[in-house]
């Protein structure tokens, strides 16, 4: 965790709401990523990442540094979408395409490739078993270092890099030969 971190979860834990509102600044985005790819929903994924952020700053006291804060929050998030997939049993989905890039700006036919290529991907990612789409999202979408994702989903280093190797292997065969390319760019941020 750095110095700015620290002293934003010291001051939280003093009760400080304006530095709590800074932290979800900081990851709201990174949590509603994690939180859409769980549900498969923008809008679902947007209440689950707030009802999150309400759950993390009522038990901010109980934050006792050992791991990082999104680590963490992402347990509590976590918590909160397995809750909402249970009452909902099927998510929907609701592909957001990222805006196009530099030259799919001047290029219809490359910016419908694009989009074709992540709806794809996306499609795939939300057919897997929630297990396999939560690794895949904390390992290739949020960076998380296996001893983060370890931390967040109370398990064992060599269970994250099995689930990690599973879950790359059921998306591979769901997108046959395309996988390198599509999930690499879709991994890069939609950057060619």
């Amino acid at each position: 965790m750095d110095v700015r971190e620290e002293a934003l979860i010291r001051q939280c834990q003093a009760g400080d709401k304006d530095a709590f509102g800074r932290l979800v600044k900081r990851f709201s985005g990174r949590a509603v990523g994690a939180a859409y790819v769980l549900l498969g929903n923008r809008e679902d994924a947007l209440d689950a990442s707030q009802d999150a952020f309400v759950r993390a700053w009522r038990n901010i006291r109980r934050f006792d540094g050992r791991s990082k804060f999104y680590t963490w929050y992402s347990t509590v998030l976590r918590n909160v979408c397995i809750s909402r997939l249970r009452r909902k049993r099927h998510p929907t989905t609701d592909l957001r395409i990222e805006p196009p890039g530099p030259a799919e700006r001047t290029d219809p036919s490359l910016l419908a490739e694009r989009n074709e290529r992540t709806e794809r991907l996306w499609k795939a990612i939300l057919e897997l078993p929630l297990k396999h789409r939560e690794i895949l999202v904390m390992s290739h979408f949020q960076h998380m270092a296996y001893k983060e994702i370890a931390a967040a989903l109370a398990v064992p280093i060599g269970t994250v890099m099995s689930r990690l190797h599973n879950a790359r292997k059921a998306l591979r065969e769901r997108l046959g030969k395309d996988f390198a390319r599509d999930f690499a760019h879709a991994a890069a941020g939609g950057e060619a």
